[in-house]
């Protein structure tokens, strides 16, 4: 399996939670660039935040990232338009103080307010990777799961979500890089497997026989022997002809 320590895929020495050791936000050089446009040239910075939204979005990790991007973006905005307050300020076109304020609440309200938001939903989105992250530590170490049919039956996510999320777990180190998964699912269960593997010399469980139930007898139309007229006669039972008198049994 691959499989290069005791606990079955966590490394040793590590302590505390396993998404602990996480980045915060993995941030790549396109993010970066995005951040600095954001409080440069709001618009700009914006339009990058959308793109990288829209093309890694489906990546759990990369959830919480693109969250982050948009906050920093809309800060951003709100230094260059507290630039533009600060600047009228100063000018020689004397701005009265009710201005000014009004001008504050509307770029408070078009900035900060998306800015919270959009924070509130990146640590949202690390909480739940990170939960996601220590599920997948105790699926695949103590439970000892290796198919990611079954990590996704487990864990809600799709197989190809599985996937990314191991191969980036295996890259900070969360899990060993080798370890080896299979595609599918498992047709055995996992519990089945170890009580299997625990007693080796066990029987194999009898699996309880199935009797198919006896098909219900129903009255049924009987020709008399005497005069041949039709009378109908419960089961188990016998009954006169209604024509004739004849004893008829069922049969």
């Amino acid at each position: 399996m691959g499989i290069g320590n005791e606990l079955g895929g966590l490394l040793p020495g590590r302590e505390g939670q396993p998404s602990d050791s996480l980045p915060k936000y993995e941030r790549t050089t396109f993010d970066i660039v995005t951040i600095g446009a954001g409080y440069l040239f709001m618009p700009l910075g914006l339009a990058l935040a959308l793109v990288r939204m829209l093309s890694t979005h489906y990546k759990n990790y990369r959830k919480p990232v693109n969250y982050s991007l948009l906050f920093h973006v809309f800060v951003g905005g709100f230094v260059q338009l507290m630039g533009i307050v600060v600047n009228s300020i100063f000018s020689e076109v004397a701005v009265d103080t009710g201005t000014l304020i009004g001008m504050l609440i509307m770029f408070s309200l078009i900035t900060l307010l998306p800015a919270a938001v959009f924070a509130r939903s990146a640590a949202k989105a690390r909480f739940s990777f990170s939960q996601l992250t220590n599920q997948y530590v105790h699926l695949i170490t103590v439970e000892r799961v290796r198919y990611t049919g079954n990590l996704a039956d487990r864990t809600g996510q799709s197989e190809g979500d599985v996937n990314r999320d191991l191969i980036y777990l295996q890259k900070y180190g969360v899990l060993d890089s080798g370890l080896l998964f299979h595609e599918g699912a498992d047709a055995v269960p996992q519990a089945q497997a170890g009580q299997a593997d625990a007693s080796p010399f066990s029987q194999p469980a009898r699996q309880p026989s199935y009797q198919q139930p006896r098909p219900q007898q129903l009255p049924k139309s009987v020709r008399c022997p005497g005069c041949g007229a039709q009378n109908t006669v419960a089961p188990n039972q016998s009954t006169s002809c209604d024509y004739c008198g004849t004893t008829i049994a069922y049969s």
